[in-house]
């Protein structure tokens, strides 16, 4: 999905431009090896139980930097900063490659390879030149979240969001990809990242109108959704599985979209080898395997709601908890039976955001 943040208390640290942090993190004791590798991401990912194997070698680390969304790191990546690691999406792995920020992946020092899902793991959107960019790690879809005290719906259909019963009471994500995804799909195009016609274009415009125009407010944290839903400010949204996770937990009465009539947008994410990181590549690996292992991927499921590319980690899931969140069964069905996010030509992106900020313009 274009940006992923989660709730856990942030940390804080260094400002850079266009609001990236900049957190150095401690966990444990000294170790052999010395932490240097730097390792752009959302906030939340710092999480220690992700990166257990990494620290007890390490003793410390990474250097974490935050950004907002991947188009915030990819500015900055573009205009130097130097960093190892990065944790882009599946749309944004073309244009970065095609930009030359990233190093092809070597899946024979990847110590979970064959055990990722094939699906993910081999999807066209992460394959150029013959070779892999980007370890897919966490997986999942977005969907419609909503209050079940307050809204009826007799059928799952992402039009909820356009209609006028909810205008006002609607929020959607600071995330243009998804909710082009959404518009798309509410157009009837049925294939959004290929060359749209013109018509197509008017269509999705329209439809990005209606949705805006139900919008109560625009969220770019999870936790400013989560607070709105609970106080009833706002009963249908487009969100994260954590998110209705998390407001499950607090007792809120809310339910999430698992099967719309136009389909799941599903996504993944990983981990990406950047070229101007000084790291050394073992220690890229390492930090890599950590992320990828068995046991990091149970605690990312259980913890947060998002999917594991490790088949092996989801299978120490309890499968009640997989079937909540609609991951349970085979993997690659969810994801081939859903609408995968991944990369559409830039120029088209580009007139598409154009549209998009005009609507929220007011034009």
């Amino acid at each position: 999905m274009t940006q992923r943040a989660f709730t856990p208390a942030r940390r804080t640290g260094l400002g850079l431009a266009a609001g990236v942090l900049i957190a150095s993190t401690l966990a444990g004791p000294a170790a052999a090896a010395e932490s240097s590798l730097i390792y752009m991401t959302w906030a939340g990912y710092d999480d220690p139980a992700f990166r257990t194997a990494y620290t007890e070698k390490y003793g410390e680390g990474p250097e974490f930097v935050f950004y907002s969304h991947t188009d915030e790191g990819f500015a900055q990546l573009v205009a130097g900063f130097e960093a190892d690691v990065a944790h882009p999406c599946i749309h944004d792995v073309k244009k970065w490659k095609d930009a030359g920020l990233l190093l092809p992946i070597e899946p024979s020092k990847v110590d979970a390879w064959d055990k990722l899902i094939p699906g993910l793991r081999d999807a066209d959107a992460l394959m150029f030149d013959g070779q892999h960019w980007m370890v897919p790690w966490e997986w999942g879809s977005s969907s419609v979240i909503y209050r079940t005290d307050r809204v009826e719906l007799p059928q799952e259909t992402y039009r909820v969001l356009t209609d006028p019963a909810y205008q006002g009471k609607t929020s959607i994500p600071d995330a243009f990809d998804e909710i082009y995804q959404v518009a798309a799909l509410l157009a009837g195009v049925e294939a959004p990242l290929e060359p749209l016609s013109e018509e197509q274009y008017a269509a999705v415009e329209k439809q990005m109108r209606a949705i805006y125009g139900n919008v109560r407010m625009i969220w770019g944290d999870p936790t400013q959704l989560e607070q709105a839903l609970a106080s009833g400010e706002v009963e249908v949204a487009w969100g994260w599985p954590n998110s209705y996770s998390n407001l499950v937990k607090e007792g809120v009465a809310v339910d999430y979209m698992l099967s719309p009539e136009e389909g799941l947008v599903t996504w993944t994410c990983g981990l990406a080898r950047l070229k101007n990181g000084n790291a050394p590549d073992e220690e890229v690996y390492d930090f890599i395997n950590a992320l990828t292992s068995a046991e990091t991927g149970k605690k990312l499921v259980e913890n947060f709601g998002y999917g594991h590319t490790n088949t092996e980690g989801l299978a120490m899931v309890d499968p009640q908890q997989l079937e909540a969140f609609g991951m349970a069964g085979d993997p690659s069905a969810f994801i081939a039976e859903g609408n995968l996010m991944g990369p559409m030509p830039e120029d088209q992106r580009q007139r598409l955001i154009q549209i998009w900020e005009t609507i929220k313009a007011g034009g």
